[in-house]
């Protein structure tokens, strides 16, 4: 008989099966005994559950039978036949009964509930703790189901606030609860007494439609039954909700004690700390919690929620311990909670436990049962944050089937969608949602946003104009949309519309506000060629920022006065500002790579190679994706880069395009966000080895990806203008290649295009620029006097 007890090594396992622990192993290989890895992999700590194990036995009896021994007589085989015969078609009727059963596979749709709190009709005191605890037991029950959606008892209380500490519920508040937390039904209850025993009453309620869909009872004379109990429950509660008998029979259903403790006062101390952790008190949740692992030191939920819980208060060294123990008796926890836990474990970069592998076989064996965990949504932003937005796309694709009006699903696959360029597929996703939404409100907010970047990317000005008036109008004064107003007229090269969109932040009387317009003027500035004008603009801003100590503008615009001085060749003041871009971090993370980055290349500039190989080698180290969370391969592009730039530095034309392609087959053309912030860089950079190489056609093919749509340009106004002098220099000099008359004419309109637009941004370019200027508008009027 299943007591929920767990066997915890090779040592029990075999003692359970009078088997060698070699036997076992064996069989674990060849015969599929059902053993399992807390996290997984070949060396972790092994664990069984002993009821799959006697399953696994009545599939494989023969191997607990001694193998038949040959009499060679005929009449004892006849009559061990006949009797084989018999007892085969005497246990046809029901010995399907006995037959493993095969797992179902999750479907996109399934009922949604919440278990909200009992009432106690005992009319006894001592009972009063299970009108909490037992809501949290059937949670931590029917949460190991494929088949249902259960809201954890923490969402609950963010969904609906106070309401979940109610006793009883009217079907208003029944309707408020399945409205606020999305939720088909709710789970009522309460406890009554017959005599010497409690009855344990539930009822199970349309949220829509105020309906009893089903109503059970479960009777327990002491506090121990209600494991038992509750476990008889789930499966009444799931044929009320449809599920079928099929799937209930290939359901992840372990025994509830089992998966949390077979202790009642343990259960009651941790459903009391988990109800204040819910409500975010995480210091005072901690001391209930502790008392329920003292009395069972191998509640492993408790330990998980006591990692959480002194996480969040910085309790480091406490939450290492709590985090270890419960991987440590990860065995006693379900099956969708243990991956939860663990990929939650390997993702802890401030406890030293990042492990981006097994962070991720943790999601992936989650996936494999619970594919529509909205959980899921964890692997998504991890798979973002490395830039593997194809990787993201199927998990997405699943999660939208069952929650299609989630905003953050939709986002993030719409975003994912356009990552990988398809923007029909995002338009569509977008535009459905806000159909059906058309109130503007913060979810409303996001999804416009993401609307107006894809409208941005294939260059649908329209579009991007329409959601920020959308925005605009309902909310004037706020910044954000002033800033995407902007940024569209920006990105159209109408940088008067820009300025003066840009213009309102640093007229609003938020001075944070008033910091963030600095900013995006000297962007305009610098793409007018206007560095000094940029210059006076970015020292206002750091004006600005000092004020109000806000240390990552201040840091940002040190970046920006650096690359500015650089491009205006003084140097020297350049990598004072770069200095000062580093040391302003308020703490090390991917995000500074690009003030580093800076500052290597106007070292080198500066002919301070030993330095420069240090700081390259340094930077190298920081890129190391297994330093960082978000850290990710693609990102050593940017020490790709830096080394493209030493061999461009020697004239070494040849490697340094080499590796300026190792830097590009990490960067992805669709994606404009990432932590090196602009991209027009990378092409720029390596059309300049081709160019000085001599290779005019590479070069032309590279300038010209400097100003795709997806391509982000910012701080980097001057590499976006230039692009089209270089363009109109090469298309002058292919004016006489070989070709019809027709040919040739073509070639000197692409010239005299490309000219028109550089002198059209650069018209009123600062002096430092004069030559280029010059240049193209001696070389313009030629072209137009042919």
């Amino acid at each position: 008989m299943d007591d929920g007890r767990l066997l915890e090594s090779w040592k029990e396992i075999a003692a359970y099966l009078k088997r060698s622990e070699k036997t076992c192993r064996r069989w674990e290989v060849t015969l599929g005994l059902p053993v399992h890895r807390l996290d997984g992999t070949p060396s972790a700590r092994v664990f069984a559950h002993p009821k799959e194990i006697d399953r696994w036995l009545a599939e494989k009896r023969h191997l607990t039978e001694a193998p038949p021994q040959e009499s060679g007589k005929k009449s004892k085989w006849i009559w061990l036949t006949a009797g084989g015969v018999i007892v085969f078609i005497a246990l046809a009727g029901f010995g399907w009964r006995f037959i493993p059963n095969k797992p179902v596979p999750a479907p996109p749709r399934v009922p949604s509930l919440a278990v909200l709190p009992f009432e106690n009709k005992t009319g006894d005191g001592t009972w009063d703790a299970w009108k909490t605890a037992l809501p949290d037991l059937i949670t931590i029950d029917l949460r190991q189901s494929k088949f249902l959606d259960v809201m954890k008892t923490s969402d609950l209380y963010w969904a609906v606030g106070q309401m979940v500490e109610k006793e009883s519920f009217s079907p208003e508040d029944l309707k408020t609860v399945g409205e606020e937390g999305e939720l088909d039904f709710a789970l009522t209850g309460s406890l009554n007494k017959s005599g010497t025993e409690v009855i344990l009453s539930v009822l199970v309620h349309n949220t829509r439609t105020g309906d009893v869909v089903g109503s059970f009872r479960s009777v327990c004379r002491t506090e121990m039954d209600i494991f038992s109990g509750v476990d008889r429950l789930s499966n009444e509660v799931k044929l009320a909700l449809n599920v079928k008998d099929r799937e209930i029979r290939g359901d992840i259903d372990h025994p509830v004690s089992r998966i949390s403790t077979n202790s009642p006062q343990a259960f009651k101390l941790f459903s009391q700390g988990y109800r204040i952790q819910g409500k975010r008190v995480f210091d005072e949740a901690i001391s209930p919690i502790l008392k329920a692992v003292e009395i069972d030191p191998k509640f492993g939920l408790a330990h998980r929620i006591l990692f959480h819980c002194c996480r969040a208060v910085s309790r480091k060294e406490d939450a290492i311990k709590y985090g270890e123990s419960a991987v440590r008796f990860a065995g006693r926890i379900g099956d969708r909670e243990r991956e939860l836990f663990l990929s939650d474990f390997y993702a802890s970069n401030q406890f030293d436990r990042l492990d981006k592998k097994k962070l991720v076989q943790a999601f992936q064996r989650l996936a494999k049962n619970y594919p529509f965990d909205p959980t899921m949504i964890g692997l998504v932003g991890f798979y973002i944050s490395q830039e593997e937005w194809e990787k993201a796309v199927p998990i997405l694709e699943k999660l939208i089937l069952r929650y299609p009006q989630r905003p953050n699903v939709v986002y993030d696959l719409a975003s994912c969608y356009r990552s990988t360029g398809e923007y029909g597929k995002a338009e569509k996703l977008l535009d459905d949602y806000l159909s059906a939404n058309p109130e503007l409100g913060t979810d409303t907010l996001m999804i416009l946003w993401e609307r107006w970047r894809v409208g941005l990317a294939q260059q649908k000005f329209d579009v991007a104009h329409d959601c920020a008036d959308r925005v605009i109008s309902a909310f004037p004064n706020l910044p954000n949309y002033l800033v995407r107003k902007g940024y569209a007229y920006f990105k159209q090269d109408d940088l008067s519309n820009a300025e003066k969109n840009y213009q309102k932040l640093v007229e609003n009387r938020d001075k944070k506000v008033q910091t963030s317009g600095f900013d995006y003027l000297a962007e305009v500035s610098l793409s007018r060629g206007r560095i000094e004008e940029a210059k006076q603009r970015v020292r206002r801003g750091i004006e600005m920022a000092q004020s109000l100590k806000d240390i990552w503008w201040e840091r940002h615009y040190h970046y920006f006065l650096a690359y500015l001085e650089r491009l205006s060749g003084r140097l020297p003041e350049a990598l004072k500002e770069a200095e000062l871009a580093c040391q302003n971090s308020e703490s090390e993370g991917v995000g500074l790579v690009r003030e580093l980055h800076l500052r290597a290349l106007i070292t080198l500039e500066l002919n301070r190679f030993e330095e420069f190989e240090k700081q390259v080698e340094e930077i190298k180290a920081y890129l190391d994706p297994d330093r960082f969370p978000r850290g990710s391969p693609r990102f050593m592009r940017i020490y790709y880069h830096l080394l493209g730039h030493r061999e461009l530095q020697k004239n070494n034309y040849d490697l340094a395009i080499r590796y300026f392609w190792k830097a590009l087959d990490l960067l992805s053309l669709l994606a404009a966000q990432s932590i090196d912030a602009d991209h027009a860089k990378y092409f720029y950079d390596i059309a300049e080895a081709y160019r000085r190489s001599g290779n005019l056609g590479g070069a032309a093919a590279m300038y010209a990806k400097v100003r795709l749509p997806t391509v982000s340009r910012e701080y980097s106004g001057d590499l976006y203008a230039k692009s089209y002098y270089w363009a109109g220099t090469y298309w002058e000099r292919a004016i006489g290649n070989i070709g019809t008359p027709a040919d040739a004419r073509d070639r000197r309109l692409k010239a005299i295009e490309f000219y028109r637009k550089f002198l059209e941004l650069w018209k009123d370019a600062d002096p430092i620029f004069k030559p280029e200027v010059e240049d193209a508008k001696k070389r313009l009027a030629g072209l137009e006097a042919e």
